[in-house]
């Protein structure tokens, strides 16, 4: 018998242009986040990592009519100077988004000596990682990235999905979230059975049709039917 490997189990080297990112979500509640810069990508950065919860600080001397605006009401901290390496002490994270190639190039390099991840806003291939377009529905968030290949076309791709992504979706997810506690207190056969019979409801095309009251009653009767004593709900 012929042991060779098929040639679909053999692994094969990915093309220059295979996608090899590990996707991530990452908690910046309190963490210190440095963006170099003062313009419109500046700008961006920094509305991001606001409302992750970010503590965000700006390294430019001059400084976008809107970071100013958060600079006057403290939700930035603004250093007025231009850049030097000791501005990256105590980041987690470093955006280096200022309008000088060789400045960027520089905070990279820093970055990269001090053992900090850096996304830099002119060089992909000296970014750590890249920020995705995403689409949010309350709780439920998706990201399109291109690895820095194109940000428009991962923008493109983002407004084709945002058309089609119901806003009943993050409703739905806050049931979801609610039977969670609920489903994995039983046994592991049974979470599997449960989490098949619970989206099968189909709960965000119950809201689009019959609104939020009514896709909870439906979602309240089937906790009642399936869910044993150990892990139901109690109505009063």
């Amino acid at each position: 018998m012929d042991k060779r490997p098929k040639s679909e189990d053999v692994m094969h080297p990915p093309s220059a242009t295979e996608n090899r990112l590990y996707p991530a979500f990452l908690t910046l509640e309190g963490k210190v986040c440095v963006v170099v810069g003062g313009g419109h990508v500046a700008t961006r950065k920094v509305r991001s990592l606001l409302a992750a919860g970010a503590h965000v600080v700006v390294i430019s001397e001059v400084l976008h009519a809107d970071l100013q605006m958060l600079h006057a009401d403290n939700v930035i901290d603004v250093i007025p100077e231009n850049y030097a390496r000791e501005h990256l002490m105590a980041a987690s994270l470093v955006f280096a988004a200022t309008n000088d190639h060789e400045v960027n190039h520089q905070i990279a390099q820093d970055a990269h000596e001090r053992g900090m991840w850096v996304n830099v806003a002119d060089n992909p291939d000296g970014s750590d990682f890249y920020v995705p377009a995403t689409i949010r529905r309350q709780g439920l968030t998706l990201a399109i990235s291109t690895g820095g290949g194109s940000p428009a076309f991962a923008r493109y791709v983002r407004e084709l999905l945002e058309q089609s992504l119901s806003d009943a979706l993050g409703q739905a997810l806050e049931m979801v979230m609610e039977a969670r506690p609920l489903i994995l207190a039983e046994t592991k056969e049974r979470q599997a059975q449960l989490w098949n019979g619970l989206l099968a409801l189909h709960l965000e095309r119950v809201i689009e049709i019959q609104g939020y009251e009514g896709a909870h009653r439906l979602f309240g009767q089937w906790l009642e039917q399936h869910m044993t004593e150990k892990g139901r709900i109690i109505h009063e």
